[in-house]
């Protein structure tokens, strides 16, 4: 009885521990005015830290809100509405040990008088719909603000503020050198984003004489309209440079920067020796000089022909990504591939055999060699790989049967050896591979560092739902992406995505036998595509324990035999297709989950008929809904067409 008196006294302390009542009253005057539906913030529960949104820290014993995530409150307004308003800053005067403020996607205009937080160290105003930025004097403590995607035209009101880390990313502005004269003045900052302006060289013009930013670490001006590289001369404590997707042909004022990471994708480069100074930067760790053209071919372009130069082994990498520029035949047998983690090879016309240097890539996690011209067989030491989470080997003329050296890669999630010349028989002991059993394959190898500045919009240009957006920010530290085909489309993973998907294509090879009983075992796989080959025998029944498959694609062999009834409880299954086997007997009945889709040929075809139909109709009304609503905004126009020159081939 005592025991449960004193449990019952700590409960009770805690509650008394909870938020003081004036903040609890200041956070549902906040709900009234941002008109949200969160039924967690009720006036019936006293304990405002216990509400969803907000973090509570012990503050001279008594508990206060110390972070508040207000963000993409109005996510059910029609986006291409204009939904912009001011909010009344003395709103939050109750919070006064606040620290952490995200008022992002809330569509506002600003505030309508000066934001007072003592405390407050990050505020969050991206995605709104600001045209300056607001009076932030009442902010000393202030080291963080996030500024993307508005429309900002103003930025006096940085002047004097000894900022950390700024973004100003997305905003579509050229800025005067003024107005950036105001930021080269902060001594104190040590992350820069200005990428995806409207910035060109001119702007550049005396930059290092008006330099102050002794502290600055990381610049980000990609999206930009550049030429060259700017003289950054006056940033001794530059490490992080990212330059992708402006106009750059010339690189020598990279000469004598001390680097680690660098990315020049997208770009226009087109002499190998503008790129001889990269291969001088003993300290580099990231390098991405992929898709580089000086045309508009959908494969991007052909600008550095012929192989890298012997220089290119003196750099000790642990992120290269080179994608679709013509440097094959081959690579340098003198690359140092030890400490490898993420090498990016895809369409380079490589041909031969794997390159040996591989042997040592120990620390190798992402292997990409798409679309190229590799021939042979694989090497039995690929499977000494160890750390090896995506083996991505498609679309070249790898020969022989599947080695069962890859069984040794017991981190493996992705493993995508479609559309090349393998034959024989499925190995059986696939189901010694990880393929999503986070047990073998640990979380976090997939990171690497980055600005933490992302678009809140998908590759057609839709606005990320706000759980997934969030989900990337917090993996914002990561650009490593990996692309694979699942549910009949070729998607790009990241972040938390890319962590947890999995997946095995073998298709579009010369396979053949029956399918490995084994291959049934892998029950945390997420797609399994085994179509387009000369597999034989029945469906194997172990096919039941794939209870996280969401893509299952047998068609196209000589499949005999019935479908095992016990499919039907696959329940996480969206895409099957059986389709041109020679499979007989009954078919599962139309309920559970084999009631959203259809598997023999006739059947399959009408329905393919019925949804291109009502695909066609969605796809009009949507079409129309975006013409509409890019009409209405130049700015989300802009943004737009930008994003999809960027992640589009056909667009560029």
């Amino acid at each position: 009885m005592g025991t449960m008196i004193l449990l019952l006294d700590c409960e009770l302390s805690g509650r008394a521990l909870g938020c003081t009542e004036d903040e609890r009253i200041g956070l549902l005057n906040l709900k009234a005015a941002f008109k949200f539906p969160n039924p967690s913030w009720h006036a019936d529960h006293q304990d405002c830290c216990r509400w969803k949104e907000i973090k509570c820290s012990n503050v001279a014993n008594t508990m206060r809100v110390t972070e508040l995530h207000l963000n993409d409150t109005i996510e059910q307004m029609p986006f291409y509405l204009d939904a912009s308003w001011s909010l009344n800053a003395s709103l939050f005067l109750p919070l006064d040990e606040l620290q952490v403020l995200d008022l992002s996607l809330n569509g506002l205009a600003g505030f309508t008088n000066t934001l007072r937080l003592k405390n407050l160290r990050s505020l969050n105003l991206s995605g709104n719909d600001l045209k300056q930025v607001p009076n932030l004097d009442g902010l000393p403590s202030l080291t963080k603000i996030f500024l993307s995607f508005n429309r900002l035209e103003d930025l006096n009101n940085l002047k004097g503020l000894k900022l950390e880390t700024l973004d100003l990313s997305g905003n579509y502005q050229s800025f005067s050198q003024d107005e950036l004269s105001i930021i080269w003045n902060m001594t104190s900052l040590k992350y820069l984003s200005i990428n995806w302006n409207e910035l060109n060289d001119s702007i550049f013009e005396g930059f290092t004489n008006t330099l102050k930013l002794k502290s600055l670490q990381s610049l980000d001006l990609s999206g930009n309209h550049l030429k060259q590289v700017p003289d950054l001369d006056g940033l001794p404590s530059l490490t992080d440079l990212y330059l992708s997707d402006n106009s750059l042909e010339h690189l020598h004022h990279l000469k004598g920067l001390k680097l680690e990471v660098l990315d020049l994708s997208f770009n226009k480069m087109s002499s190998k020796d503008e790129l001889s100074v990269i291969w001088n930067m003993t300290s580099l760790k990231h390098l991405s000089i992929g898709w580089n053209s000086l045309n508009d071919s959908i494969f991007g372009g052909n600008s550095f022909r012929g192989t890298l130069p012997l220089s290119f082994c003196k750099l000790e990498l642990e992120y290269l990504d080179l994608s679709g520029n013509d440097l094959g035949p081959s690579m340098p047998s003198c690359v140092n591939a030890s400490g490898i983690t993420h090498l990016h090879l895809e369409r380079i016309n490589l041909r031969g055999p794997l390159p040996d240097f591989l042997h040592d890539a120990s620390s190798m996690v992402t292997l990409d060699l798409r679309n190229n011209a590799f021939s042979g067989v694989i090497p039995s030491w690929l499977g000494s790989l160890s750390e090896l989470r995506a083996l991505l080997l498609a679309g070249n003329s790898f020969d022989g049967l599947i080695p069962e050296e890859l069984c040794q890669l017991r981190s493996i999630s992705m493993m995508d050896l479609s559309h090349n010349k393998f034959s024989g028989r499925i190995p059986s002991c696939f189901d010694k591979l990880a393929f999503g059993n986070y047990s073998q394959a640990p979380n976090g190898t997939f990171q690497m560092p980055r600005a933490p500045f992302l678009l809140p919009f998908n590759n057609y240009g839709e606005k990320i739902p706000m759980h997934i957006y969030l989900e990337m920010l917090v993996q914002a530290s990561s650009p490593e992406e990996v692309e694979f085909t699942s549910k009949y489309r070729h998607e790009s993973y990241t972040g938390l995505v890319l962590e947890r998907m999995s997946g095995l294509d073998l298709s579009c090879n010369n396979l053949s036998g029956s399918i490995p009983l084994q291959v049934g075992y892998l029950g945390e796989i997420h797609s399994l595509n085994l179509s387009y080959n000369h597999l034989t025998g029945s469906i194997p029944v172990t096919f039941s324990n794939l209870d996280q498959i969401e893509c299952l694609d047998l068609s196209h062999n000589s499949l005999s035999g019935e479908i095992p009834l016990q499919l039907i409880e696959l329940y996480s299954l969206s895409t099957f297709s059986v389709a041109y086997n020679n499979l007989s007997g009954r078919t599962p009945e139309q309920n559970k989950q084999f009631g959203t889709f259809t598997r023999e040929k006739h059947q399959e075809d009408s329905f393919k008929i019925a949804f291109a139909w009502s695909f066609a109709g969605s796809y009009a009304v949507a079409f129309l809904g975006t013409v509409l609503f890019l009409c209405l905004s130049s700015h989300y126009r802009t943004l737009f067409f930008n994003f999809l020159y960027r992640h589009v081939p056909y667009f560029r």
